[in-house]
């Protein structure tokens, strides 16, 4: 994550090179500038649309303290379901009723005792695998299934670099931004001898460029959690 000159933020979902490569094309070293905040909007407008909003978007970071209700399963299992993922690693489960707070233990002779599935999407800890001592606001998560307690849990989740669709995808949609903004006249396509350059007329005006991008991120959208 970088700053650029326009104080806009750089997740560096691809570069300028990127760019280049893309559109075969070289850009002078005073249009740099207006590139990186074009990429900076893309990178949003693909944050959005995949539903990652926190401050990294698609890469790790750490959440703290994030607040979801109370899930458990048919076989009493505690069922986490933060609003970011793949998820990494977790540091910490709470079970918080009312004043009331229970911090799971997490590991027990090094070993896990929660689960993080293949797929990322969800940490499992098992009803069999809760120890309580002494006072507990519960006996088991069946206790709090149907309460208005809540689990705070603290994770990392995200990519470790930018999946390549992702990065292809952002490089889309900043070339939609730089032939847009050479094609001041609006116009549709040209020809010149065999050779034509379309901008617009797949579907509703957009560019082939923004629908192939949206295709490559549709495997990435992320189910409505941010709520």
């Amino acid at each position: 994550m970088t700053v650029g000159r326009n104080n806009e933020v750089l997740l560096n979902y691809c570069n300028e090179v990127d760019i280049e490569n893309f559109l075969l094309l070289d850009i002078d070293d005073t249009f740099s500038l207006q590139l990186n905040s074009w990429i900076a909007v893309a990178e949003q407008q693909i944050n959005r649309y995949l539903g990652y909003t926190t401050a990294s978007g698609v890469l790790l970071e750490t959440i703290v303290d994030e607040k979801t209700p109370v899930r458990v399963s048919s076989y009493g299992d505690l069922m986490v379901f933060p609003r970011k993922y793949p998820i990494s690693s977790v540091q910490s489960i709470s079970i918080v009723k009312g004043s009331e707070s229970l911090d799971l233990t997490l590991t027990a002779d090094g070993n896990n005792k929660y689960d993080i599935p293949t797929s990322a999407d969800y940490i499992q800890y098992s009803g069999s695998e809760l120890a309580l001592t002494g006072t507990s606001i519960i006996n088991d998560f069946y206790d709090v299934k149907y309460s208005h307690g809540f689990v705070k849990v603290s994770y990392v989740a995200g990519y470790a670099t930018v999946p390549y669709e992702i990065r292809q995808a952002t490089v889309n949609l900043v070339s939609d931004i730089v032939m847009r903004h050479s094609n001041k006249e609006g116009l549709e396509s040209i020809t010149q001898g065999r050779v034509s350059k379309r901008w617009s007329g797949r579907n509703d005006g957009k560019s082939d460029f923004y629908l192939d991008a949206i295709e490559l991120l549709r495997p990435f959208r992320l189910a409505s959690r941010w709520i």
